[in-house]
């Protein structure tokens, strides 16, 4: 589906690798402390200190002649699943390359590999190492396969990862991570790739090339609508992954629609229970109001009545200060209370 191909790319940007640098004397020691020497203190210290040493600096940056120190001494060997040696490499070596240094911990250390990890794979990641410690005067880093190299590149990084010894093959992750985050969609043939290793990393990189599809599909932003079909068909395992991711995404697309429904309808409940309670508030305000302009026309009604029988009356009149009030308000006429 994408234009080029994910291995291809890898191909292409690691032609911009360059040669490392030498390293300062301090890094170069570190390097060499973790492959002789065990950190002094309690297991989960020495690991910490060492995982520390270890992942400080590549031994890329070290020198030919101090590279070449890290051949020596015994070996480890590294047998698959069904104990058929795959590959050897000095202990100094692993120790210095390693994070997971407890693996050739003891006398005549073996290090089993589960199901799954293929055998040219880890001997090429070791040949690599062997290489740059013995013959190999320049160190550089290890570069992706030539593609269609896919498969090959995620078992490498799944060996790599396996042993302690990600921070050499991260780059070549890095990128795969990076083109799956992207726009563009994986060729059929990367795809399939991904369906194949079933590692750690494999299945890491499986399951977001498989919620990136989904997604696609549903948002209808497959190219070759066709095509993918009968593709989905052909890869099982990931037809089936991304159908059940269709209907998860599916499903939690309903909820968010059943919940954002009833959002809306108890903020219009809301609303309308707030609105009737202002309706309310304003008709007892109202009725107050009337209530009491009607006490008031009343009780001036019976002042003017009270007013009017008195003058009716003969002789001198006893106005009360209310009675007086209402003459000089309403006829402009002052009488003495």
């Amino acid at each position: 589906m994408a234009p080029i191909p994910f291995a291809k790319q890898m191909e292409r940007a690691a032609q911009k690798n360059t040669n490392a640098a030498t390293a300062p004397a301090s890094s170069t020691a570190n390097i060499l402390s973790a492959a002789f020497v065990t950190a002094p203190g309690p297991k989960k210290a020495q690991q910490v200190a060492e995982t520390n040493t270890a992942t400080a600096s590549k031994i890329y940056t070290l020198s030919h002649a101090d590279r070449k120190v890290l051949a020596k001494g015994p070996k480890v060997k590294i047998i698959d699943s069904e104990d058929q040696p795959m590959a050897e490499i000095p202990i100094a070596l692993f120790r210095a390359i390693s994070t997971k240094k407890e693996m050739v911990a003891g006398p005549d250390p073996v290090i089993k590999l589960p199901a799954g990890y293929e055998v040219p794979m880890v001997q090429d990641l070791i040949k690599h190492f062997n290489n740059i410690t013995t013959w190999s005067k320049f160190a550089k880093e290890i570069h992706p396969y030539e593609a269609p190299g896919t498969y090959e590149d995620l078992q490498l990084c799944s060996a790599a990862e396996y042993l302690g010894m990600k921070l050499y093959t991260q780059h070549i992750f890095n990128r795969y991570w990076a083109l799956i985050r992207g726009e563009r969609l994986p060729e059929y043939a990367d795809i399939d790739a991904f369906s194949a290793v079933q590692t750690p990393i494999g299945e890491n990189l499986f399951r977001k090339v498989v919620t990136k599809l989904a997604q696609a599909d549903l948002d209808g932003k497959i190219p070759d609508p066709e095509d993918y079909a009968a593709y989905l068909e052909h890869n099982e395992r990931f037809g089936l992954a991304v159908t059940e991711a269709k209907e998860k995404t599916q499903k939690h697309l309903k909820y968010l629609e059943g919940k954002a429904k009833w959002e809306a309808n108890a903020k219009q409940k809301t609303d309308a229970d707030q609105m009737w309670s202002e309706q309310r508030k304003q008709k007892e305000k109202e009725q107050k109001e009337k209530a009491k302009w009607e006490a008031a026309r009343k009780t001036e009604a019976e002042l003017a009545a009270r007013v009017q029988a008195k003058q009716a009356q003969p002789g001198k009149k006893h106005w009360t200060v209310e009675e007086a009030g209402y003459l000089r308000r309403v006829r402009g006429i002052n009488v003495p209370i």
